[in-house]
């Protein structure tokens, strides 16, 4: 019988989330972009480039994670 280790599937939500972050940036932008009428513009393209870039962080430092430590179970 093995032990569950939680940690694994921890870190892949978090790539899914942030994988979620990417795909949505732009809907979440024009949402934001529709709130302020005078700097719609800017706010928008503030906003995609924010939560695509944090996104995209979070989801490289999450795969990175789970891959290394995955190695490192194995023994490789």
């Amino acid at each position: 019988m093995t032990n569950f280790d939680p940690s694994g599937m921890i870190v892949m939500y978090n790539f899914v989330i942030g994988v979620l972050m990417m795909l949505s940036s732009e809907k979440l932008a024009g949402m934001a972009g529709h709130l302020s009428s005078n700097f719609g513009i800017r706010i928008s393209r503030g906003t995609y480039l924010t939560l695509f870039t944090i996104g995209a962080s979070w989801a490289l430092l999450a795969a990175t994670v789970y891959v290394v430590f995955h190695i490192l179970r194995i023994g490789v």
